[in-house]
């Protein structure tokens, strides 16, 4: 069985790097210099994966509610396939709690990552899904702050967590931590560090193998202008892999490829934002040799593609925001194997903020995309929309009761009958974790 996951948007990068401020770090530029003032200021404080964060094993075996379940001898769903809150765990009470980005190595074990900050600093949060309950692991830590934006995994004993930390200078470095099956270990990671002080983030990663990952972000440049970050793992180390950058500031949010048989085609999708603080969608492509810009269609006059996955090397998905005429809106695009495509995509309301952080795909006719929406009061709400091979539409995603902010940042398929999502939400105190399944069967009540 195939996985699929999905990366953190670039609306949460700005929400951690206000809370790094506001948590004495005393000196932060931008964590992606691309962080212009986004035009509406309805972004709150949301960003890959993931990231970001992507698995490449995009082909989990398509669900269909009761007739899944049958094929599967699984219990039937009396009320059909839904999405539903599943109990979380956090780090401290009462304790801010994040999650960014989920991936599943098997239906019985299934990983979310973000931090935590229990009054002391960042630290990274890692969960694992045991087939009956999330439970925290632990996880290590550089001195300073440290964070996770984006998780993916090859088999039960290989996975990859990625983000970023503050060392003893304040510089920001990047963060990569592998799981061996029994324990979560840093591993080393290279950085540009061309600015002063640097700031190196990695918020998404994604494996063809056990001996071939892409983790993608990007650094600021002397300058201040971010630029593209791309590390590639040989079963040995990681390097910096050169990548292109189209003039203004740039930056990767998610990353993916097409299949484990498929290696020469990879993609990474980001923004690049110009002198005159407008975006624009940053597409690129691994064609086996080199990282290269493929052009990309935009609608607004801020463009942001936050998440992206594969069905196939011909059928692909980016999704993300633009800036309407009032308010900020979904956007999909579709790679056909020749071109990407803006498709229609749904929203709550033209006169209501709607925001996509993350999509996969179970298969070519069944893919999922996940975020959230800020409603008349505004209070934000999870938003979940699914693709049925002819169009896409919302689905119904619950929010945790008296949340006045509630989000979506991953997406994960494990098998035919199993999805999870994941974010936070806040109810008048600190953010707490968000978990919620889409089942084919019943799992929880």
């Amino acid at each position: 069985m195939e996985k699929i996951s999905a990366s953190p948007s670039g609306f949460f990068i700005q929400r951690v790097l206000l809370a790094f401020v506001l948590c004495s770090i005393g000196v932060l530029l931008a964590m992606f210099s691309f962080a212009a003032n986004p035009p509406n200021g309805m972004r709150g404080i949301s960003g890959s994966s993931t990231v970001r964060s992507l698995s490449v094993d995009n082909h989990a075996v398509p669900f269909k509610g009761n007739t899944a379940a049958l094929a599967a001898s699984m219990p039937l769903n009396p009320i059909g396939p839904r999405w539903s809150i599943v109990p979380s765990p956090n780090s401290g009470s009462p304790g801010t709690n994040h999650l960014f980005a989920t991936t599943c190595a098997s239906a019985t074990d299934c990983w979310v990552v973000g931090y935590s900050d229990i009054g002391n600093g960042y630290s990274t949060l890692i969960e694992q899904w045991n087939g009956s309950a999330w439970k925290i692991v632990s996880s290590p830590n550089n001195s300073g702050n440290n964070i996770l934006y984006g998780v993916t995994c090859t088999s039960t004993l290989d996975c990859w967590a990625v983000g970023t930390y503050f060392d003893d200078d304040l510089f920001q470095r990047t963060l990569i931590e592998h799981w061996n099956g029994n324990v979560w270990n840093i591993v080393s990671s290279p950085n540009r560090g061309l600015s002063s002080p640097p700031i190196d983030v990695l918020v998404a990663v994604a494996c063809i193998s056990a001996s071939d990952c892409w983790a993608a972000g990007s650094n600021d440049d002397t300058n201040g202008v971010g630029q593209t970050l791309i590390e590639r793992w040989d079963g040995t180390s990681w390097t910096i892999v050169d990548s292109p950058d189209s003039s203004g500031s740039n930056s990767f949010q998610a990353v993916t490829c097409a299949s484990p048989s498929q290696p020469e085609e990879c993609w990474a999708v980001g923004l690049t934002v110009t002198d005159l603080g407008r975006a624009q969608t940053l597409i690129e492509e691994w064609d086996g040799s080199a990282w290269s810009i493929v052009s990309s269609p935009n609608t607004g006059v801020y463009d942001d593609l936050l998440g992206v996955t594969c069905a196939s090397q011909a059928d692909c998905w980016a999704v993300g925001f633009y800036s309407g005429v009032t308010n900020d809106q979904t956007l999909i695009e579709h790679w056909n194997g020749s071109l990407w495509a803006i498709v229609s995509s749904p929203n709550t309301s033209t006169m209501q903020n709607n925001y996509l952080n993350a999509v996969a795909c179970a298969s070519a006719s069944d893919c999922w995309a996940v975020g959230y929406y800020a409603n008349g009061n505004f209070v934000f709400q999870t938003l979940t929309e699914q693709w049925d091979g002819n169009l896409w539409t919302i689905v119904s995603s619950p929010n945790p009761s008296g949340a006045q902010d509630s989000e979506l940042y991953g997406i994960t398929c494990a098998s035919l009958a199993q999805c999870w999502a994941a974010g936070y939400y806040a109810s008048g105190g600190p953010p707490q974790t968000l978990v919620e399944t889409w089942q084919a069967a019943v799992m929880f009540q």
